[in-house]
């Protein structure tokens, strides 16, 4: 591990709030970098390390300290340490005080360090400093210091053993603070881009040695020869002096927060004329004061951080003149890595009109996907296998991801993939174009945790929104008598996840959906105008909680509460007893999740009781496991309600087969690599379990209609498997080829769908899908967990992201005349 470092003058105006300070007015920039206070066995390796510019810095008039809780009767506010840092300075960029016992380098300073280790802590670097050691600076023990005995503050953090101490002689004075690490305090920390604990035991430990009696030249290299032309630099570790003009900078910004902590230098045009190299570098530098057009200097060393080329542990910046921008170098989709690889670090500018394609993280991250053109899932189009994987994979190389340089998460100033604000009346959906897009080519593992590298564009610019893809108010006509809609409802839950696994039948499942009340009250408001804008008859609902059954002494809610909540909350809406549930069926297994039917008895009568399917294709569990493979199919006969003409039964089973977000490798069903992913042999299982059950219910009515969500793309084998058995797909027939209701890695599909007997296919006068859901980004749903303030206040009342699936609805006619 090397660590990343930061400027720590937005670090010293957080803290603020706690400990007067003023920011140090010094051109030094200096700043903690890691520490370690604990380990196991004897204390041999405490030290604190420092980082900062330029690379001799001077600390004259530092001093590094710690403040605890004293001894004794002291309380809180009670300095512990006091390294006076004078005569000191910078080594090549650190400087690593420690004491005599050692072992992992050579310090700058041996001293006595007293490190505690079993309270809560703040470390500091302060400017000016005229205290002594044993000085109680939180004289009234409130957790604000009374006693301020320095200049300025240059850089703190807080070690915390408890958030909330319940003993006034337990403050600590951040933020920014760190910890618990589990209910410790954090042993070893460091900054990489933010504070992290590092191991307890060691092994993660990276404190620079006292090297500065070697004097090492830099070697002077072009940016395209410290590039290569492959995916890593052939000078990574060497010490290099670099030029080129400054493309763009990202340190911290007033408005966004902290950035990538540094900027972009790429050679002067026309660069070396290679397409294989790259003319430009990242270098992280984040005390820098650069701009746009600087020409500049740079002394450091060649590194790969997440598989991006940078030069790090930079020793000198100089500006010495200025220039044009190069001009962007157009790039073009479909590109290769390698392709990518050419240009890391370079201005290009995206010239070719691009979709908004994915946003799974842009809530997070701000980061967008964006496509030549809107693409559908391999498996939609194509059968399983070479086909359908070779449009995957074209799919990939035709998406570019746009990012806002912010290494932070969840930020109160959320950026709009053109660059403006993201607000409630500045948003985007699913296939909106962005058009001109400018900015450097970045590369680094995924922010959204992926394992793998992943190349994003930084912009520099604003970009253009087209609004392609308006919201639909409401859904398609799809004629008939009758209207039966399938909706998943994405987790509703009446037990509120607080942290223990307490739902499901067997009360030791986790539970899925709002964490809150208030979550609850939002989730609830969207599902409720969700389903009441189908205007649909009958709605086969999956997702919703599969709550305890028998009488839980611990569970004060009756039997069905959650279907029962949603039932009342629409008639609430209604104004009066429009809706109804059709009543507890025969068999529920143990999934925490289940289907459910709820209905107008307006518009239609239940023909017998519901029937669910009982069979081991959803019931059996993989080994380990204490959830079943699926969610039994729940099936239920209707009458249309008229006063004459056809009153002939039809049957609707609603289905929620196994996802492929897991593996089944240990019941001998692995993903083969052929497009189906996981599982796709069970849920084979489950459409032939689907088909002995249908058989039976049609021997009681005229036709059977099957929805809900199959969790298999149009032409994956679950779903062949039902239309070689005589099913008719009524979405692919009646809504076309570019029918979705999912999105996923950027690719659309429909995995909610409507199937129709033989015998029920004369009676289905139109299918639609309502786009309410899958095109919407996340960040304005019910949900406030990881949200800033700024993001819960997206929610709003409407039906819009009620779900991440959008619903299917199908239109009936028996020949009965209007109602």
């Amino acid at each position: 591990m090397k660590h990343r470092h930061t400027t720590v003058l937005a670090i010293v105006a957080l803290a603020a709030t706690l400990i007067p300070a003023t920011v140090a007015t010094a051109d030094n920039h200096i700043s903690i970098s890691e520490i370690r206070i604990d380990q196991p066995g004897a204390d041999v390796d405490e030290y604190f390390e420092l980082t900062g510019s330029p690379a001799d810095a001077s600390l004259d008039g530092l001093t590094y300290l710690v403040i605890g809780d004293g001894a004794s009767a002291l309380g809180s506010g009670v300095i512990e340490n006091v390294t006076d840092l004078s005569g000191q300075s910078l080594c090549n960029g650190f400087f690593l005080a420690a004491e005599s016992s050692f072992t992992l380098g050579t310090p700058s300073l041996t001293t006595n360090l007293n490190f505690e280790n079993d309270d809560n802590l703040t470390h500091l670097l302060v400017d000016g400093f005229t205290g002594s050691n044993g000085d109680d600076l939180d004289t009234d023990d409130d957790g604000t210091l009374d006693v301020t005995p320095w200049d300025s503050v240059v850089d703190l953090i807080a070690l915390v053993k408890e958030p909330n101490p319940p003993s006034t002689t337990e403050y600590h004075y951040g933020p920014p603070s760190i910890g618990p690490d589990g209910t410790f305090v954090p042993g070893h920390v460091f900054f990489d881009g933010e504070w992290q604990i590092g191991n307890f035991f060691g092994g993660d430990d990276s404190p620079v040695s006292d090297d500065c009696g070697d004097v090492v030249e830099p070697t002077p290299l072009d940016i395209p020869t410290i590039q290569g032309d492959g995916f890593s630099s052939p000078h990574e570790g060497e010490f290099v002096i670099i030029d080129g003009v400054v493309t763009a900078v990202f340190q911290t910004d007033p408005v966004k927060g902290q950035q990538l902590g540094g900027f972009f230098v790429q050679e002067e045009s026309p660069g070396d004329g290679d397409d294989t190299t790259s003319d430009g570098i990242f270098v992280f530098a984040p005390f820098a004061e650069v701009a746009e057009g600087d020409v500049v200097e740079v002394v450091g060393t060649v590194a790969e951080f997440d598989q991006l080329t940078e030069i790090t542990d930079v020793q000198n910046v100089e500006v010495v003149g200025t220039a044009s921008l190069p001009a962007p170098t157009e790039f073009t989709l479909p590109a290769t890595d390698a392709e990518r690889e050419a240009v890391e670090g370079m201005l290009v500018s995206l010239t070719q009109n691009l979709h908004i394609v994915e946003f799974f993280d842009f809530d997070r991250t701000n980061e967008v996907v964006l496509a030549t053109t809107r693409q559908f899932q391999g498996t939609h189009s194509a059968p399983p296998g070479s086909q359908a994987v070779a449009i995957a994979e074209q799919n990939a190389l035709n998406q570019v991801r746009i990012d806002d340089a912010r290494i932070s998460q969840n930020p109160d100033w959320n950026q709009h993939p053109d660059g403006s604000e993201f607000k409630k009346d500045n948003s985007f959906r699913g296939g909106d174009l962005l058009l001109g897009v400018t900015g450097v080519m970045d590369e680094g593992v995924s922010h959204s945790f992926d394992d793998f590298p992943d190349y994003r564009v930084q912009p520099t610019e604003p970009a253009s929104h087209v609004e392609t893809n308006p919201r639909p108010s409401a859904p398609d006509e799809v004629g008939g008598d009758i209207k039966v809609a399938s909706f998943n409802v994405l987790n509703f839950f009446t037990h509120i996840d607080s942290g223990p696994d307490i739902c499901g039948p067997t009360a030791n499942l986790d539970c899925r959906g709002a964490d809150s009340e208030e979550e609850f009250d939002r989730q609830l408001t969207k599902l409720v105008l969700g389903i009441l804008a189908l205007d649909a008859d009958i709605v086969g609902i999956q997702e919703i909680e599969n709550d305890i059954l028998d009488d839980e002494p611990l569970d004060p809610d009756p039997e069905h509460h959650p279907v029962l909540t949603l039932v009342e909350a629409l008639n609430l809406a209604e104004g009066s007893e429009v809706w109804a549930w059709v009543g507890e069926t025969n068999h529920y297994n143990d999934y925490p999740v289940r289907n459910e039917i709820i209905y107008k008895p307006a518009s239609v009568t239940p023909v017998g009781e519901p029937v669910a399917l009982a069979d081991e294709a959803f019931d059996d569990t993989r080994p380990g496991d204490i959830e079943p493979l699926g969610r039994p199919p729940l099936a239920q006969t209707f009458r249309q309600n008229v006063t004459k003409g056809s009153k002939q039964p039809f049957t609707v089973v609603v289905n929620h087969f196994k996802s492929k977000g897991s593996s089944c490798t240990s019941i001998g069903d692995p993903d083969v690599g052929d497009g189906q992913s996981n599982c796709n042999l069970t849920r084979v299982a489950q459409s032939e379990a689907l088909l002995d059950f249908v058989a039976e219910l049609s021997e009681d009515a005229s036709g059977v209609l099957v929805i809900g969500d199959l969790n298999s793309y149009a032409m994956e084998d679950p779903i062949t498997t039902l239309e070689d058995a005589g099913f008719t797909d009524l979405v692919e027939e009646l809504v076309g080829p570019d029918a979705y209701s999912f999105v996923f890695d950027g690719q659309l599909g429909y995995l909610d769908t409507a199937l129709a007997t033989r015998s029920m296919l004369n009676s289905v006068t139109g299918t639609t899908i309502f786009h309410i859901n899958a095109d919407e980004p996340d960040i304005i749903d019910y949900d406030t967990s990881f949200k800033s303030d700024t993001q819960i206040g997206f929610y709003e009342p409407t039906f819009y992201r009620a779900s991440d699936h959008d619903p299917v609805i199908v239109g009936l006619a028996f020949g009965g005349p209007e109602r």
